[in-house]
């Protein structure tokens, strides 16, 4: 069992290592709130890898369960069967995180082990929620927000950014037999889901890639309205954020909605400029 000091130290290099995208936007954070985020991460991170690295689905399940067993008797006060508990249960604490989110995003890792295919666009809304949204509203828990509208704005842009990684994803997760993307949108267009599984260039799929993307963009701009309502010192972390997402869905675009031949990715130096000062300002329009 690690000291608080020590936990917190964990989860910080837990994000650096695993979060490029997020670590970023989280480096501009005053100190307290980005240990809060790290500890955050850290758990949704290892929750999500208990999922994804099992491929017995009826031991990923058993993972979920313990896993929220771990997480349910840290809140109690035992943080001794995780190294990151301490540092988790301390930022539920300090932060007045509802528990119930983070149950919600261990429901959604189960959803993996359960399923493999989305029928309507309700069904991966409900995933991209428990694995996204939720992770969204725990984390401006962090940040700091006073306006209760600031809630359902995070759920927005938590599907945002959720369907922008299922884009991104697309072939990765179809060399795994999965498909998040609604069953339904693809029968719309006449793809088949082995055409879809074979993940070859074609103006059908672009279309659909298409749609998908500009679903994801509507959800940006509603929950963009969210920055605002943070806490000043957590602006341009969530900004950054924000703007390196969009980013992403700029690049699909630029790319004709390819996301077959190579993956949709930022160089380091594109994410840091978007990071830096006014840069996500500008990008998302968001005042001077």
């Amino acid at each position: 069992m690690l000291s608080l000091e020590e936990s917190y130290a964990l989860c910080d290099k837990i994000t650096a290592e695993r979060a490029r995208n997020f670590h970023f936007a989280f480096s501009v954070l005053p100190k307290e709130r980005y240990k809060g985020i790290c500890a955050l991460y850290s758990f949704t991170r290892t929750a999500d890898d208990l999922s994804d690295d099992e491929n017995d689905p009826g031991k990923a399940l058993e993972n979920a369960r313990r896993w929220r067993e771990t997480f349910d008797a840290a809140l109690a006060g035992d943080t001794s069967r995780h190294a990151i508990m301490p540092a988790v249960a301390d930022t539920f604490a300090r932060c007045k995180i509802p528990p119930e989110f983070m149950h919600d995003l261990i429901t959604g890792t189960e959803m993996d082990a359960r399923q493999n295919r989305y029928p309507a666009w309700a069904d991966t809304y409900l995933y991209c929620y428990r694995v996204a949204s939720v992770i969204g509203m725990m984390t401006i828990h962090v940040f700091g927000f006073d306006d209760p509208r600031a809630i359902p704005l995070a759920e927005k842009m938590g599907i945002a950014f959720q369907m922008t990684n299922i884009l991104r994803d697309i072939k990765e997760d179809a060399e795994r037999n999965r498909i998040y993307l609604p069953l339904e949108d693809l029968a719309a267009r006449g793809i088949s889901e082995a055409q879809f599984l074979a993940c070859e260039n074609t103006p059908a799929l672009r279309k659909l890639i298409q749609f998908e993307t500009d679903r994801a963009w509507a959800h940006y701009e509603e929950g963009q309205a969210l920055i605002p309502m943070i806490y000043p010192e957590s602006r341009d972390a969530l900004g950054s954020l924000v703007a390196i997402y969009k980013r992403l869905l700029e690049e699909i675009k630029r790319r004709d909605y390819d996301v077959f031949s190579k993956r949709v990715s930022l160089s380091a130096t594109e994410k840091l400029s978007l990071a830096a000062g006014m840069a996500w300002k500008k990008f998302l329009k968001f005042g001077s």
